[in-house]
């Protein structure tokens, strides 16, 4: 193999890849060795292009994002109706799915979802004391992923899963529900993926009403006590700054 066809070989290797490439796995399909990748990662860095060298391996930066998502009304682990974007240019669908994974695992659930063809949008949790935690993730694209978990590791923050025994929610994004349906069935075939308790199908209904992405705490309405309640049991939204008025009140 020529050396400008190997190049290109590596570029099609790192264009067709929903995770981080190492030098070794390269090196490998390739033919060549790992000095060989590190100087021809080099030259096509040259040419313009834009990889990107991270500790789990080289990534290809740049890939267009795909447009805006609808927010989806209802929660399901199954295929339920359609949720359109306005976005001309696709029609997304949308679903919010229940996991459970340790801080380690964060990884590989999104390359998951990713290599999958999904995207994920959002991150929120259900707290005993906090109630409900929202975030906005938009993490689009393997560039978005690597961000993200370079963020968590560096120490500037840390992922909602760890206030509540790896249970979180996520609402992912694709191209169809037969690919939402796809991106189940492979964390489930991890491990990842936690069936739904009752009420929580209510409960995040009522929570995609508002505001998808904003950091909201919640209430708890039914006691604790009460027979099949859990961590995830019904909550009413109060706003974090509301509940440190309470708290300092009752101080």
């Amino acid at each position: 193999m020529k050396a400008q066809e190997r190049r290109e070989a590596m570029l099609e290797q790192l264009c067709g890849s929903a995770r981080p490439l190492s030098g070794g796995s390269l090196a490998k399909v390739l033919g060549v060795s790992r000095q060989v990748v590190v100087q021809d990662v080099a030259l096509l860095r040259a040419e313009g292009h834009d990889i990107m060298a991270t500790a789990r391996g080289y990534v290809l930066m740049g890939a267009a994002k795909a447009p805006a998502v609808a927010q989806p009304s209802l929660i399901s682990n199954k295929p339920q109706a359609d949720y359109a974007a306005t976005s001309s240019q696709a029609t997304r669908h949308t679903r919010i799915i229940k996991v459970c994974h340790t801080v380690a695992q964060t990884a590989d659930e999104l390359f998951t979802i990713l290599e999958s063809d999904g995207q994920v949008l959002d991150v929120s949790v259900s707290h005993r004391v906090y109630g409900r935690l929202s975030a906005k993730l938009d993490i689009l694209t393997l560039g978005d992923a690597l961000r993200f978990l370079d963020d968590i590791e560096s120490g500037k923050s840390s992922p909602l899963l760890t206030v509540t025994s790896g249970y979180h929610y996520h609402t992912i994004a694709a191209d169809s529900e037969a690919t939402l349906d796809r991106i189940e069935r492979a964390l489930a075939a991890k491990g990842y993926l936690a069936p739904f308790l009752p009420h929580e199908r209510e409960d995040m209904s009522a929570a995609s009403v508002g505001s998808p992405h904003s950091a909201t705490a919640s209430r708890r309405t039914a006691s604790l006590n009460s027979p099949g309640s859990s961590s995830e049991s019904s909550y009413t939204s109060t706003s974090l700054p509301e509940l440190a008025r309470r708290s300092s009140e009752s101080a």
